[in-house]
């Protein structure tokens, strides 16, 4: 190869070296911007959602974590139930006991064949470490931010001895 020949291989390969930097340049500095208006996003939807953890575990071997869902402030759990499962849910209200009960959740529940199995509501005490049966209906409970709630559709025959979720 002659001297002119590496002269403007190697001025090809500069100027393309060039244009690859400065558009990993251009790449670095648009994720940066991405990242600042991700973290701006998610400081405005503190203001009007919760983030909370909450399992759906379906008595049958099935669990599914749906970790930092969102929630509009305000919502309470049967609210927040029916919003995170496209409205996939069955529900009884009670006007004598002024409550909802639960009859499925994503098609499951109401089987015939397992008359005692309901949908039981747990949350998470961070003080005591352990999980606790809501005292209330969902339709009475408000979570919180951070809160780390269960829907665990099993075996109510054993009450008050229900298995906590894991």
């Amino acid at each position: 190869m002659s001297e002119n020949s590496w002269k403007t291989t190697s001025f090809v390969l500069l100027a393309v070296l060039i244009i690859v930097g400065m558009a990993a340049l251009v790449l670095y500095t648009r994720l940066g911007d991405s990242e600042q208006r991700y973290q701006d996003t998610v400081k405005s939807l503190n203001g009007v959602t919760y983030s909370i953890n909450l399992q759906m575990n379906y008595g049958n071997g099935t669990k599914v974590w749906l970790n930092n869902t969102r929630i509009p402030v305000g919502f309470n759990l049967l609210n927040e139930t029916m919003l995170i499962t496209n409205g996939r849910m069955k529900t009884t209200y009670y006007p004598q006991y002024q409550a909802y009960y639960i009859n499925s959740i994503n098609g499951v529940g109401g089987d015939p064949t397992k008359p005692s199995w309901a949908w039981i509501t747990w949350h998470y005490n961070e003080q005591t470490g352990k999980w606790e049966t809501y005292e209330a209906g969902a339709d009475r409970v408000y979570p919180k931010n951070g809160d780390i709630i269960a829907w665990y559709y099993e075996d109510t025959s054993n009450y008050p001895n229900y298995s906590p979720p894991s």
